[in-house]
């Protein structure tokens, strides 16, 4: 009997669905399903599809043992070449986030410089307008005599206007850093709980340090935080549970068991990318 009729028959036997395996498991119904058909493809390696193994013979009630053997056999191979591949592609993936925040911090000062030549326009233009409004008219009379109008003296009539300069005047323009300033206030927080097999993450903060690298196994916890943004490489994504900025998340969707995901301040966007 091959490993996915065993599989198949203990399900049966424990009265389960397909879809009742999926939610204990948090696996996708179609990677048990071809499972059972002797199909690993979608486990994402070596490395998962024997997790995979492990799980579903423990929700099922079968010995996993001779699941892995017989898998070791048939499709077994060296699980340094799963995890130089999966560095590999990691390393590519960094890359891609490192040009990402190069050309965002490349907008905030293009935009912080327009804002700041606006400023500098309207305080100008208001310094103009306030100089003009304050010129006195010459009086007629000797100087220092009275008036004979019925209006306030050319003396009197320029202390309002001199006084009035603070309140006319433009506002000091606001720091170039202001948005950065602001994101890093709110700051990001991300925690990882692995919760059905082993994973293997990495996290990377938004200046390109590594916070986390490696697996995960079922129970452990890992939270990671940054002023700006938290890059998240997970190999085993339906095994987890996030919570971010404060949400619980749970199982982030993705197509594939691994999954990348980029988090900022403020309610959370689990979109893979």
């Amino acid at each position: 009997m091959s490993i996915g009729q065993s599989l198949a028959e203990a399900r049966e036997r424990a009265g389960l669905s397909i879809e009742d395996v999926a939610a204990r498991t948090r696996l996708r119904a179609s990677v048990i399903r071809a499972m059972e058909n002797d199909d690993f493809s979608l486990c994402g390696g070596h490395f998962y599809a024997r997790a995979h193994l492990r799980t579903l013979a423990g929700v099922v009630g079968i010995d996993p043992a001779p699941l892995l053997a017989e898998y070791d056999a048939r499709y077994g191979r060296n699980e340094d070449d799963d995890v130089t591949a999966k560095l590999a592609e990691v390393e590519t993936a960094s890359k891609l986030i490192a040009r990402t925040q190069e050309l965002r911090r490349t907008s905030w000062g293009s935009l912080a410089l327009a804002a700041l030549l606006v400023v500098i326009i309207v305080a100008v233009g208001a310094q103009l307008l306030t100089s003009h409004g304050r010129t006195p008219s010459r009086a007629s009379g000797p100087v220092g005599a009275p008036s004979s109008a019925s209006g306030p003296s050319p003396s009197a009539a320029a202390t309002p206007s001199i006084s009035a300069v603070p309140s006319s005047g433009s506002p000091s323009p606001p720091p170039t850093g202001a948005p950065s300033s602001a994101v890093a206030e709110a700051g990001v927080k991300v925690v990882v709980r692995v919760t059905t097999a082993k994973c293997w993450v990495l996290a990377r903060a938004s200046d390109g340090t590594t916070l986390y690298q490696g697996i995960m196994n079922p129970g452990d916890v890992q939270t990671f935080t940054d002023p700006q943004q938290i890059y998240l490489k997970l190999g085993n994504a339906p095994a987890t549970d996030l919570v971010v900025n404060g949400v619980e998340i749970g199982a982030p969707p993705s197509t594939n068991d691994v999954a990348a995901f980029t988090f900022g301040p403020g309610p959370p966007n689990v979109g893979q990318g």
